[in-house]
């Protein structure tokens, strides 16, 4: 049965929330549907006669000379028809000459770096588990008596996004970053030296559990602090927690076992023409491992 590639819309996002969770990828409707609307120019789907979702896929622009893809998804009963094909060539339409990165599962890495991909820059490794006994986790976790700890309000949100831009290869991405860590249902907590914004965590509820993307930081003891803050006032005593971490940030593979979070998984971070350097010892946990490089 022949498919259609068309342009995501809202009425297929439903559609594509069940791929997903069909995969286990535990991405709740609201982030989905998030993504999805901030890049609706470069998100694709596989379409069959009945009109059906089948398939998925997207990219998003980090630069003029740099694009992210992920969400490559087809249903299971119609693989092996060349859908993936079909959605990687509408994607590679869009992303045209400039370098492309993605996540990559480590069991994808040989065939990835034979085909289209040149560098193997770094390690992620996704985790979650309930987090029990979290107060006597937090009394492990040192907390500096210089820094401060506040929700974001919206006075702070422009200042928030000038550091996340910092973060961010120093670039602005306002369109994503405001919505995903200030709109509903999001919960983020600011740490400050002072006046000056050090560090912040998000929280995002995923499919199950509590999502925690990303948490960003200046020095190992903002990201431990941080962590802790997390864990007291924004994550319910049993509730699943999950997180992703590159290996390289030593501080937070740390804290992950203080917690007793459990690996469920690598990813390999891929580009195709120039690789990209990030300030890991910052980002302990990543925003999104779909749409962004950090």
């Amino acid at each position: 049965m022949s498919v259609v590639i068309r342009k995501t819309t809202k009425e297929m996002v439903s559609e594509v929330h069940e791929l997903s969770n069909l995969e286990g990828w535990n991405i709740s409707a609201a982030n989905l549907t998030l993504l999805l609307q901030t890049f609706a120019d470069s998100t694709f789907c596989a379409v069959d006669a009945d009109n059906r979702v089948v398939g998925h896929c997207m990219a998003a622009t980090v630069t003029d000379n740099l694009c992210f893809g992920g969400l490559l998804v087809v249903k299971k009963e119609r693989r092996n028809e060349g859908i993936a094909r079909k959605l990687d060539s509408a994607r590679r339409e869009f992303v045209g000459n400039r370098n492309f990165s993605v996540n990559g599962l480590i069991v994808h890495l040989d065939g990835h770096m034979k085909s289209r991909f040149k560098h193997h820059v770094f390690d992620m490794k996704g985790f979650a588990n309930n987090i029990i006994n979290k107060e006597k986790i937090v009394k492990e976790i040192t907390t500096p008596t210089k820094y401060k700890f506040v929700s974001l309000t919206e006075d702070m949100v422009d200042s928030l996004g000038r550091y996340d831009t910092g973060i961010n290869i120093g670039v602005c991405r306002a369109n994503l970053q405001k919505p995903w860590t200030f709109s509903e249902p999001a919960r983020t907590i600011v740490a400050l030296d002072g006046a000056s914004i050090c560090g912040y965590a998000t929280v995002r509820p995923a499919e199950t559990g509590k999502l925690l993307a990303p948490l960003y930081g200046d020095s190992p003891d903002i990201i431990s602090s941080l962590f802790a803050q997390v864990l007291q006032s924004l994550i319910d005593e049993g509730e699943a927690m999950f997180v992703q971490v590159p290996t390289d940030n030593k501080t937070m593979m740390e804290l992950v076992g203080i917690a007793g979070l459990r690996e469920i998984y690598t990813m390999n971070r891929l580009y195709s023409k120039e690789a990209v350097t990030l300030p890991l010892d910052k980002i302990a946990a990543i925003m999104t491992a779909e749409a962004t490089i950090c």
